[in-house]
């Protein structure tokens, strides 16, 4: 047997850990193709699906899928199920665009970080990401700790910067939707045109998107959480909206022309924190913390909203068109911050508003298209439901305080 020397010994064992690590990575493509559509449900997967551009799937060094072009989605673009997986991933200025059907998804995430803590990174970045007419733009289910970074934040004031960021226009329900998950971060992002105009259920405020839609983002039994520095422009029916959840932090997002609202917070959503937003125009409200009325589904389902804080926001003018007075869909009460039915211990304190400050309760009406009463006229301070906060005559213990500019303020409301 040939003698082998120190020297030759290292040699091959260099040889021996650089065949591993080449056995380790998965194959690397030089993006910026067009590329058939990524389904990703255990680490072998990176392996085959020739669009890892960069990276070792270690969260200090995530594999980069991307930048690529996938087109004309019928399904979903990117599906990645975090069930199995130990590798950590980033993707990148990927470009998608859809057949505009509302059944498909552009990036679909699910699973990620199931178990509440980070085994791995997961990210949804690029200043050049664009999804478009596709049915939701962005789905994270059952996941925690995963960041939708659109990286358009603007760092003098609320919304993206001049310069650009990720894009998600024309998605037929909606731009990101968010369900049953924990430590998400939606941050950067230019949503513009996306969510259908479905007419709400004003009496059990039911969380289904046929009545909502996802509109530009969506949040359904989601917990601490951030939206921050995002730009939603015409995004039916919501601009942003709670259900179900609760120890959010809104800030710092601009947002305009919804058809309801810019933001719906209500069914069981407590502890949310909204502060630093710029929503200028909406056609029904701006702000909306709401409660189900007394004896609906909803109500005992996901029980009432209640401790949310509002606080050093800008509401601008919000109110309907003509044809939506006519045509009869424009509830009886509405405003630039409106708090409604029995929702307790909120605080409205230091906004700037340019509308309606009102407390109001929904009236049930069967002969109504919208099933309650319509404007005109409002409705002010008629509410007699509580959930809590010491009853009705302690205003349910909501609190305004410190608000100016409005032009109206019901008259059960302390002056500001």
């Amino acid at each position: 047997m040939a003698k082998v020397t120190k020297k030759s010994g290292l040699s091959l064992a260099a040889m021996a850990l650089a065949a591993v690590g080449v056995l380790c990575l998965p194959r690397v493509t030089h993006g910026g193709g067009t590329q058939p559509p990524i389904t990703i449900q255990s680490d072998s997967d990176f392996f085959g699906c020739e669009c890892v551009f960069s990276g070792t799937g270690t969260k200090t060094d995530p594999y980069v899928i991307g930048p690529l072009t996938i087109n004309g989605v019928s399904g979903t673009a990117v599906s990645i199920d975090g069930t199995n997986l130990t590798r950590s991933f980033r993707l990148f200025n990927l470009t998608i665009a859809g057949k505009n059907a509302d059944t498909s998804f552009g990036i679909f995430l699910n699973h990620i970080n199931a178990s509440g803590t980070q085994d791995i990174v997961a990210e949804v970045t690029g200043v050049q990401t664009s999804i478009q007419t596709v049915g939701v733009g962005i789905t994270v289910e059952n996941s925690s700790y995963v960041t939708l970074d659109g990286g358009g934040a603007n760092p003098k004031g609320p919304g993206i910067a001049a310069q650009g960021a990720g894009t998600i226009n024309r998605a037929v329900s909606g731009s990101i939707d968010v369900e049953n998950s924990s430590h998400i971060t939606v941050s950067g992002w230019q949503m513009s045109a996306s969510g259908a105009s479905p007419e709400p259920n004003w009496i059990t405020l039911d969380p289904g998107v046929q009545y909502w839609g996802v509109g530009g983002v969506r949040l359904f039994g989601v917990r601490q959480s951030t939206l921050d520095h995002n730009a939603a422009n015409n995004c039916t029916s919501v601009s942003f909206s709670l259900f179900s959840s609760s120890t959010n932090v809104v800030s710092n997002n601009t947002a305009d022309y919804p058809f309801t609202t810019n933001l719906l917070i209500t069914d069981g959503s407590s502890y949310n924190l909204v502060i630093g937003n710029q929503f200028t125009t909406g056609d029904f409200f701006n702000y909306l913390v709401a409660d189900p009325l007394p004896g609906s589904s909803t109500l005992s389902t996901y029980g009432p909203s209640h401790d949310n804080v509002l606080s050093g926001n800008f509401s601008g003018v919000s109110g309907p068109t003509g044809t939506e007075t006519h045509s009869n869909i424009v509830p009886a009460f509405m405003g630039g911050v409106i708090v409604l039915n029995g929702t307790y211990n909120n605080q409205i304190i230091n906004n700037t508003i340019t509308g309606n400050l009102g407390w109001a309760q929904a009236v049930p009406d069967a002969s109504a298209r919208i099933g309650v009463a319509a404007y005109p006229p409002l409705l002010h301070c008629n509410v007699t439901a509580s959930e809590g906060g010491g009853g009705v005559g302690n205003l349910n213990g909501n609190v305004w305080s410190g608000n100016v500019g409005f032009h109206a303020i019901d008259p059960c409301i302390p002056e500001q």
